[in-house]
């Protein structure tokens, strides 16, 4: 009886967690489930389980985190950039769209800044569409700071200086 109990708890936990190349099927999955409304803004990589798969088995040092809920895949982030020599990480996510507005990608940019903590980083990057109000309005309340413009897409790029704290309001 006791291990039942562990188990119904367990279904309506929130774990955050590596993704394994064994994962590529679902993240593919939690990708492509998305509308073309929603996903406008996020193209860093093919959705498709092939290129998924490729991501997950070669990465080294690069993160894929993987946020479930229930036990579904409803978001990830990643921390990239690592495993071509860049100190300084670019960080993504995508929470599905059934699952936003739950404080998901908040989380993730808690986890992506103790992570870059604990391994070392100056400082963590991030781009974004100009056109991209919600997720710039997230990037600035975590402290982000808008330091340029990529030439090549035209997105913002933020950055997060851990060697820089804010002033305590």
């Amino acid at each position: 009886m006791k291990h039942k109990k562990v188990c119904r708890r367990m279904e309506t936990a929130l774990i955050v967690r590596s993704l394994k190349t064994e994962d590529a099927a679902a993240l593919s999955s939690l990708l492509r489930a998305q509308s073309l409304t929603y996903m406008r803004f996020f193209t860093p990589f093919s959705f498709d389980q092939e290129t998924m798969a490729s991501l997950l088995a070669t990465r080294r040092k690069d993160v894929f985190m993987g946020i479930y809920w229930q036990n579904e895949l409803c978001g990830f982030f990643m921390l990239r950039g690592w495993d071509e020599g860049f100190d300084v990480p670019a960080y993504g996510v995508l929470i599905a769209e059934k699952c936003s507005g739950y404080s998901l990608a908040q989380l993730s940019i808690r986890m992506a800044k103790s992570i870059c903590k604990l391994r070392g980083s100056s400082r963590l990057m991030l781009k974004v569409h100009t056109d991209n109000v919600a997720a710039r309005i997230l990037y600035e309340e975590a402290k982000f700071v808008r330091t340029g413009v990529d030439t090549n897409s035209g997105n913002l790029i933020y950055q997060f200086d851990f060697n820089k704290r804010p002033a305590l309001s």
